[in-house]
Formats: C-alpha cells, structure tokens, sequence
C-alpha cells in the first residue's frame, strides 16, 4: 500500500499501483507523508531496538546467586537450569560442556559419561575446557581422544543405520597411519592414535565467531577452535565440519568410542561389515 495525494488530501492505492511514488504539491500533504514515512519506518526500528536491547540485558543478579540463570564468560552464551537443577563446573569454577553439533551445552551436576579436557577459543589463545561423552556403543568400550595434524590421512565411513561416522582405514603413507603402526607395537600408545572401527564422537573445527555481545558486525568475527558433537548428525554436516580448519590452525582433536570386545564386535556397531557401495562416501570422507 502506499500513499498519494489529491486535492491535498491523502488517499491509500491498491497493492497495483502500490509500487508509483507519491507526489505533493504543498505543505499540507508534504508533512502527512512525512508523518506516514515515520510510522511506518520509526516504529519497526524502535521494536528492533527495544528486542536487542531486550536479548542482551545482563543478566540479573539475583537470579545468577540463585544458580538459575549463568553465563559462560568465555563463549557469552547465557543459559537457564532447570528448577532443583544446577550446572556442573570444573575445578576452576567453568562450565562442563556436552557438545551437540557446534554448540557447547552444559550439564547438569554429575552428568554420566567420561570427562575430557579440549583445548577449544581463539586459534591464538586457545585453553582446555571439559566436555562429558557418555557411552554409545552396546558392549565395553572406552573413550579416545587423538590429535593429528592436517591431513590427518583417515578415511571416514557412514553408518547410516546407527546415524554415525566410524574410522574406515587410512591413506597409505599418511599420518594416522605412520602413528597408527608405531603404536602398534607400543602399547602404551594405543589409545592415542585412531583405529579403524572408532566411532567419532566428536572433532575439533575452526569457526568464525563473534566476539561476545558484539551487535551489527561492529567487531570483525574471530577464527576459534570449537568442538563438534557428531552424535547423530547427518554425515554431509560431519563432513562439512572436518574440512573446516587449516594446518596454521593446529592439530585436530578427535574423540572417539572404540569397543573392547573383538574385531568382530567392532565391525558389527560401526557398520563396516562390508565396503558395498561405499567407495563414493569413503573418497568423500577422506581428511
């Protein structure tokens, strides 16, 4: 709809001329479509302002002393817990993290799972924080956690069955495979290397982020290094998220899920029974 005048009346046209500019000839009807511009432009701008506003209003004190509303200094992220509830921290007083997709959740006091520490922030100033993994696989297994530079040299498999993504091999000539075959015969490296049947759990990316309560672009985003959970995303997203990162980055931390009862045992919860028509997804995975 828009606005025109007549006779220095206002009138509202049809949606069909709605796209003709409006003309005035005098004062009057110069100053009513001045007026109608400000509403219609004035009060969407101030409910944007006031909802900003709105979003990033700290955090009220009585309600952080009462454990019910925190906020993680580092990431800026604000959260609620549940009534009765409240969030674990670490013995330096930070947050414990589960980590679905590229968001860091925290969780609840005494969550079930094993805690391992990440180093994840700014690819400058990076520090260890904790995340919890509980276990996945039927059976025992154990949690891993391996770092290797870029190009890790590993072939990556989906198991669409169980919606996971497991170790398939690795590049002849890579490194997972040089420290795979060096662990092979040093035990006490075994569990800090990838096996072929690990389930990724979860991997350490670089993203962009803007740094905390920064609004409109005013401060240019930073490359961090952040945890991805890989639990039950589909495998073009984990895909997605081992490319992102450079070699000037660091190493690449990967946790994974090895089960601990036999090879056959292994290929039976990771769905690497059989290569079938993998080939495709395998080259696609390779990292």
């Amino acid at each position: 709809m828009a606005v025109a005048c007549r006779d220095g009346h206002l009138q509202y046209l049809t949606m069909a001329s709605a796209f003709v500019p409006g003309m005035c000839f005098d004062q009057q009807c110069q100053a009513a479509m001045d007026k109608a511009f400000v509403v219609a432009i004035g009060i969407p701008l101030l409910v944007a302002i006031a909802s900003i506003a709105y979003l990033l209003r700290p955090v009220p004190k009585e309600l952080q002393e009462k454990d019910e509303i925190f906020e993680d200094p580092t990431t800026g992220f604000v959260f609620q817990a549940p009534e009765g509830s409240a969030p674990e921290r670490d013995r330096k007083g930070e947050l414990v993290f589960r980590a679905i997709s590229y968001t860091p959740w925290p969780v609840a006091d005494g969550e079930e799972g094993e805690r391992v520490r990440i180093n994840v922030g700014s690819v400058n100033n990076k520090e260890p924080r904790t995340f919890v993994f509980g276990k996945i696989l039927r059976g025992p297994s154990k949690i891993i956690r391996a770092s290797l530079p870029r190009p890790m040299g590993i072939d990556f498999v989906e198991d669409a069955k169980n919606q996971r993504v497991a170790v398939g091999g690795f590049l002849p000539g890579g490194e997972a495979e040089r420290r795979e075959k060096v662990a092979s015969v040093d035990p006490a490296l075994r569990d800090t290397v990838p096996k072929e049947g690990d389930v990724l759990r979860a991997i350490t990316c670089t993203n962009f982020v803007y740094p905390t309560r920064a609004l409109f672009g005013a401060a240019p985003p930073e490359r961090h290094i952040v945890v991805y959970g890989a639990d039950g995303m589909r495998w073009p997203a984990v895909v997605a998220a081992m490319r992102k990162g450079d070699k000037r980055d660091g190493d690449v931390t990967l946790i994974l899920e090895r089960q601990i009862s036999g090879d056959e045992e292994i290929r039976k919860e990771t769905g690497n029974e059989g290569k079938g028509d993998g080939e495709e997804t395998k080259e696609m995975s390779r990292e």
